[in-house]
């Protein structure tokens, strides 16, 4: 790239002199120097930009078509913050795109195509104005997941790289020889805004660590939103959700970390937890909670609180877990950890590329699943051998009577006679390795138990389906202080006991809780009421 062309670049502080650039250096077929007399002028509010986002813009363009048939669309922002306003400017940028608006008295308002149109964008004061390219690419199959593709910054507001948008707009965004080939055009204009063909990630400590950059530009956005949202923001009425329900002392800082965790580990989980399936499973994973179910669905669905995938970076986390070779990071894993889960252990890893600190000071140390196992197995066989319990943690006697068998045991004061003796509770949950892994004992034990009373394979399911919620579920518990590794938990709960046959016919859900096990008991989970436009109630966590 010569010199001179860069510095050229590097000296462009308005539209009119882009337009110049354009022209001289990039062949576009612009026979004018007037930038007014190329473009039409918009308002904010024919765009549906509301009134506090406009406040940030000082005037959007379009640039009248060059040529006939041309399939680009290409608008020109202007800003008035002395930095870019990357949250308000994915949020302008979808009401442009997904408006399409058309108007009787302006039939210059023409519509495009998500993928073909190009935005110009201006910031900056004066002599520190700079200008940068933006692009939606076109969703994904089967994921409604536009993503906004730039050139010239990145997601953190670092400094325009001149040499490489130089390059890149000399190779891609020169106007084409070929003007009645648009898909030749498309296909080349499109091609500047892949920001790099990424490496294929094939091992697990390049997963941890591209995961947690992502979760962190997630974080940074959910505070940069909730500081320019109203109260009725969508960012900000879902944190108050959280508050409410959740966490009373809850902070923006606290639930922007909490919100980039869960989604981007949650999304991590289900593609390993199936490595052909695609990460938009991830609620549908949700069998043993409605509660996260419907935290899930509202996190993640653009129709329920207008929350962006766009905006916040959840598209970038998708199309990047798309993207790795699954098969390869879990084979990866295998070969230095033979036995271990990927989705549980592998969060340890994660915090500790995400945030080293909070790892240590929240006390979250992956268990070993042979230690694990250990643990669950010699508890299983103390029940067996000292209490007389043949189906050990399977086993469903109750206090009354274990209090007729042994004379000295006395029902504690508010427990019930009909209730199990034998209940399950990790007030330290983490992901669940300490309760799937009982799971997996009662089963193996019901299921041997069954076989030998002679019952069928079928009648086996049956049973178990019916054990599970009357049985089981009840008498499993678990607490949990941090958001991600709760949904983890109960994401891992569900896929194991699918695993085992059952099919969730019943309401009955885990009693697994995001709480802090040494506050005094509460009941400020037993209900989760979400900001969605439907205004439903969810269960409790």
């Amino acid at each position: 790239m010569p010199s001179d062309h860069r510095e050229r670049l590097a000296c462009i502080r308005s539209f009119p002199q882009l337009i110049v650039y354009l022209r001289d250096e990039l062949d576009w077929p612009i026979v004018s120097d007037d930038f007014e007399e190329l473009t039409f002028e918009y308002t904010p509010e024919e765009l549906g930009i509301d009134a506090k986002n406009a406040a940030k813009i000082q005037k959007i363009w379009r640039l009248r078509q060059l040529v006939p048939g041309q399939p680009w669309g290409i608008f020109f922002v202007k800003f008035e913050p002395k930095r870019l306003p990357v949250v308000v400017l994915r949020r302008i940028l979808g009401q442009v795109v997904l408006k399409k608006r058309t108007s009787a008295n302006r039939p210059e308002l023409k519509a495009w195509a998500n993928d073909d149109l190009l935005f110009v964008s201006s910031y900056g004061e004066n002599e520190e104005r700079r200008i940068a390219f933006a692009h939606f690419s076109k969703p994904q199959d089967g994921l409604d997941l536009p993503s906004l593709k730039v050139l010239g910054w990145d997601n953190l507001d670092t400094p325009l790289h001149l040499d490489a948008v130089a390059r890149e707009l000399t190779d891609h965004l020169a106007w084409p020889d070929d003007e009645d080939d648009p898909d030749a055009w498309r296909e080349r204009w499109r091609s500047a805004f892949t920001l790099g063909h990424r490496e294929v990630i094939c091992t697990s400590k390049q997963l941890s660590k591209s995961l947690a950059e992502l979760a962190l530009a997630i974080r940074d956005r959910i505070q940069a939103a909730l500081a320019i949202e109203t109260k009725y923001g969508p960012v900000t009425k879902l944190m108050k959700a959280f508050k409410t329900a959740l966490i009373h002392d809850l902070d923006e800082a606290r639930f922007a970390d909490m919100y980039a965790q869960t989604i981007a580990y949650g999304l991590l989980s289900t593609r390993i937890s199936n490595p052909e399936r695609r990460t938009d499973d991830f609620v549908a994973q949700m069998r043993t909670n409605p509660f996260l179910r419907k935290l899930m669905q509202t996190c993640l669905q653009v129709d329920g609180l207008g929350i962006d995938f766009d905006e916040l970076g959840i598209s970038e986390v998708v199309e990047m877990l798309d993207q790795a070779n699954m098969e390869a990071v879990i084979r990866d894993f295998g070969n230095r950890n033979p036995k271990e889960d990927p989705v549980i252990h592998f969060y340890e890893h994660f915090l500790t590329a995400y945030d080293k600190g909070e790892k240590v000071k929240r006390g979250v140390f992956y268990t070993p699943r042979p230690v694990v196992s250990y643990i669950v197995h010699s508890v299983d066989e103390l029940l067996r051998s000292e209490f007389g319990l043949t189906d050990g943690f399977a086993d469903i006697t109750t206090w009354g009577e274990m209090a007729k068998r042994y004379e000295d045991l006395k029902v504690p004061e508010g427990i019930s006679p009909t209730q199990a003796f034998v209940q399950i509770l990790d007030p330290a949950t983490g992901t669940g390795t300490f309760l799937v892994e009982v799971i997996d004992l009662i089963h193996n034990t019901m299921a041997a138990k069954w076989e030998s009373q002679g019952h069928s394979e079928t009648k086996i399911q049956t049973l178990w389906n019916e054990y599970v919620p009357e049985c089981l579920l009840p008498r499993l518990h678990g607490y949990e202080l941090m958001m991600a590794p709760y949904a983890i938990a109960h994401l891992k709960i569900g896929l194991k006991l699918f695993e085992t046959g059952y099919r969730f016919e019943s309401d009955e859900r885990a009693r697994v809780y995001l709480t802090n096990a040494l506050e005094p008991a509460g009941n400020e989970q037993l209900t989760f009421r979400l900001p969605a436009r439907s205004g439903r109630r969810g269960q409790g966590g």
